[in-house]
């Protein structure tokens, strides 16, 4: 598996568990800023933001495919 393959599964992986997933972490461990992604995803109601954990918002859990869409254009 490719670094940016890896990379999208744990993103993948990490928004569909309840906790979400830790930006800092993220951005440390591959060498990439992934936060500005999330942005519009955020505005759009369909993530939550708290400080560095991002999660799918509780009612957006049954579009999460569509959020995974948004998130890799």
């Amino acid at each position: 598996m490719t670094r940016n393959g890896a990379l999208e599964e744990e993103l993948f992986l990490g928004l569909r568990q309840l906790d979400g997933i830790d930006l800092n972490q993220i951005e440390s461990e591959y060498g990439v800023l992934v936060a500005p992604r999330f942005e519009r995803l955020a505005s759009a109601g369909l993530v939550e933001r708290k400080g560095s954990i991002v999660r799918l918002a509780p009612q957006k859990l049954s579009v999460s495919n569509e959020v995974f869409v948004e998130l890799m254009k």
